[in-house]
């Protein structure tokens, strides 16, 4: 299928939906249709990117639609693809995603039983802002993950991240929890993270950490993952690791254990910029349960 040919259908209204809407908009694709379970979300949204219709029910979405986005939560993505199957007595051209970052394309196989070619496709993005305009600005800079075992959906899916300038990945169905686990860690565990900060240091070192992280990800960016690390576990510092361990257990025996788990994750990082002896004696402190 030619990109310029696109019929678009989005059913979700909300950030994740909104956003692509927008996205499309902004590269003049046709937008047929907005679904939403509420109907002045999906009319908003439609009038907002000038879409055809808007709808609470799949199965009046309009025959010239071919490709379908599902961006609901993950807990409703099998019923709408249940639904959506009975919309049309022929799928045979058309494409579907949806955009959850956990959940395989199996969980579209209703539509794929129905001729539709399937996958997913998950902007690895923190939709936290509630203006979804703004969130645009960065939304061209992440990068989509692809997901799919038919070889015509995964080239359709690079052919559409290519017309729309967005960078992507692709992968493997065994690799989809694994991805969105580590997802969860970077993102939403960095917030537990700050909450912890503002929580025993106050408000104010807030800003102090946010200058660390940022600073840490620019040493990634600039150096790579393995040049980036700093820090005592990096100098073999035994003293300085004991002494956090003693801070932390007397404070939160949850951080302490945050710390002790990913104390032994980052060895294996440093493996080869600390001698045997140093390493053993890091392993031992940071693998003891007292």
């Amino acid at each position: 299928m030619k990109m310029k040919n696109l019929s678009v259908a989005i059913i979700g209204a909300g950030k994740v939906g909104s956003a692509f809407a927008f996205s499309l908009k902004k590269k003049k694709v046709n937008i047929v249709a907005i679904v939403d379970k509420n109907l002045k979300k999906a009319k908003k949204l439609a009038s907002s990117v000038k879409a055809t219709y808007f709808t609470t029910d799949v199965l009046k979405i309009p025959g010239e639609t071919n490709l379908f986005i599902i961006a609901v939560q993950d807990r409703f993505i099998r019923d709408v693809s249940q639904n959506l199957s009975k919309a049309f007595s022929r799928f045979e051209g058309k494409f579907a995603f949806h955009t959850s970052g956990s959940l395989t394309s199996e969980e579209l196989k209703e539509l794929k039983n129905s001729g539709c070619n399937v996958f997913s496709l998950h902007p690895n993005f923190s939709f936290g802002s509630k203006k979804i305009k703004k969130a645009l600005v960065d939304f061209n800079q992440c990068i989509f993950a692809i997901e799919s075992d038919s070889k015509i959906s995964v080239r359709f899916a690079i052919d559409f991240c290519k017309m729309m300038k967005w960078d992507y990945l692709i992968l493997d169905k065994s690799q989809k929890s694994i991805y969105h686990s580590l997802a969860v860690i970077l993102s939403n565990y960095t917030v537990t993270q700050f909450y912890q900060i503002e929580k025993y240091l106050g408000k104010k070192a807030v800003k102090s950490y946010l200058n660390l992280l940022l600073s840490t990800i620019q040493n990634i960016q600039n150096s790579g993952v393995k040049d980036a690390l700093t820090g005592p576990i990096l100098r073999g510092d035994v003293e300085t690791v004991s002494k956090n361990l003693f801070a932390l257990k007397s404070l939160n025996e949850e951080l302490n254990s945050i710390y002790k788990n990913f104390g032994i994750l980052t060895l294996e990082l440093a493996r080869d910029k600390i001698d045997n002896l140093t390493f053993q004696k890091l392993k031992q402190i940071l693998s003891d349960e007292n």
